[in-house]
């Protein structure tokens, strides 16, 4: 009982989920799986650089889909290790508390969630297409894109240098 006092429960939404790249990393931490979920209300998932999915808080009102994703439980030193992958201490994400619909029971849950930081979440919404580009689930098809952190430029703050590149360049043509 004292160690699920401890426990936070996490909503992973992409890289993280089972059968997905960064996956090994939260099953190696020891989180066990809780189940599949989506968000409560609306929120923005976008696709960055490195093929790199940004959970937003919906930036205008007519914005934003449920996210499927899955629940975990994680320990204090599992969530550490996630802060730490998850870059909140450059800035890269935060995490925020988020209610999520667990899928065999509809009963809603409160979890913890990575976003894109406030810093430049609204910005990287604008620059990805808005509503246009919002997506309800990172698939597979999003993640063979995917270039994980040894593959990126050198640094601890690859990916925030790339999402300033990123953000300081032109949107394609629609």
């Amino acid at each position: 009982m004292e160690a699920a006092a401890t426990t936070t429960t996490v909503f992973v939404y992409g890289t993280l989920k089972r059968g997905f790249p960064n996956h090994p990393r939260l099953a190696a931490s020891g989180s066990p799986f809780s189940g599949v979920a989506s968000t409560a209300a609306p929120v923005s998932l976008v696709i960055g650089p490195y093929s790199v999915p940004f959970l937003l808080p919906a930036p205008v009102p007519s914005a934003g889909r449920l996210v499927s994703g899955e629940l975990y439980s994680a320990s204090p030193s599992a969530l550490a290790d996630l802060d730490l992958l998850e870059g909140t201490h450059l800035g890269v994400y935060e995490r925020r508390r988020i209610t999520v619909v667990v899928d065999d029971t509809s009963s809603e849950v409160e979890a913890e969630a990575y976003f894109a930081n406030a810093s430049y979440a609204d910005d990287l919404w604008r620059r990805c297409g808005g509503e246009a580009a919002e997506i309800g689930e990172y698939t597979m098809e999003h993640a063979g894109r995917y270039v994980p952190p040894s593959g990126r430029s050198p640094g601890v703050s690859g990916l925030m240098d790339a999402v300033r590149a990123f953000l300081a360049t032109a949107p394609p043509d629609s």
